[in-house]
């Protein structure tokens, strides 16, 4: 198998349409979409772009939040007076009234720790795609950051300038750091 080499194509701000239809030629020549970036200083959507939607784990994350919450207050609201009972007043041991506040403050609680949680865990988790950088990024230009192997690059070259992008060939991102 031969090696894959990281390639950024650079479009100017203006060309959002050519850098879609250069995600669909690159689909065409067999890159899949696991092997694409698209990187720029402004966000574009997905449905822009022609890309699949991105998924992430945090509705999953929050709803296992909302639902230990959930547990954590009925354990608080009936089992709590069934391991202590204590009667107060003739007072029932469990009323439901009062622990639907309970019960709704902890559920949120718990949906809200575990949401915060779970971005926070998404934005550290490492990126396993292609990474690579260009300063125009930042200036407003449009990248897409692809794998090839080396037998593409003629055809890359050639479909890609032609639909106005500049190619930077080996554009893997440089360590800042020594370890």
């Amino acid at each position: 198998m031969s090696r894959r080499i990281i390639h950024l194509a650079l479009f100017p701000e203006d060309a959002l349409d050519q850098a879609a239809e250069a995600l669909e030629t690159l689909r065409g020549m067999g890159i899949t979409d696991r092997d694409m970036t698209v990187i720029s200083g402004t966000p574009f959507s997905e449905k822009m772009l022609g890309r699949p939607m991105a998924w992430t784990r945090i509705s999953i994350i929050g709803i296992a939040g909302a639902l230990m919450g959930f547990l954590t207050a009925l354990f608080f609201n009936f089992g709590t007076p069934l391991l202590y009972p204590i009667r107060v007043g003739g007072m029932a041991y469990q009323t439901l009234p009062t622990s639907f506040v309970v019960f709704f403050e902890l559920t949120m609680l718990g949906l809200l720790i575990s949401t915060f949680l779970g971005v926070f865990v998404e934005m550290i988790s490492p990126s396993f795609g292609p990474q690579g950088y260009d300063p125009r990024i930042t200036d407003g230009h449009i990248g897409v950051l692809f794998w090839a192997p080396p037998e593409l690059d003629p055809r890359l070259h050639e479909a890609l300038t032609g639909l106005g992008a500049e190619i930077i060939h080996g554009a893997e991102a440089k360590k800042l750091w020594l370890f």
